[in-house]
């Protein structure tokens, strides 16, 4: 039972710190989502994914990077992108 509300409270404090950053970057992913759901070819979808991170990493660090591309893949859900949201997850930055 322990084991069980400590799983609940993790997911529970994951959830709000989704929400307050969904606040704080509200104006990166509308910005981020947009320009990314407007790309035609894979190619400038990757471009666009690699622009959107490398200037949330400038501007932010790269401590809630993780987070926000999770946010990040979700409104693009949201928009109906799946294929978008899809390459947000599985996007590798060049080395």
């Amino acid at each position: 039972m322990r084991t069980t509300t400590m799983i609940r409270g993790r997911k529970s404090r994951h959830v709000a710190d989704k929400q307050q950053y969904r606040s704080t970057y509200v104006v990166e992913l509308a910005r981020g989502s947009s320009y990314i759901a407007s790309t035609l070819s894979p190619e400038s979808l990757h471009a666009a994914i690699a622009e959107v991170l490398r200037d949330f990493t400038l501007q932010y660090g790269a401590d809630t990077l993780a987070l926000f591309r999770e946010l990040l893949a979700e409104s693009l859900e949201d928009r109906g992108n799946h294929r978008a949201a899809q390459a947000v997850c599985d996007f590798e930055p060049p080395r």
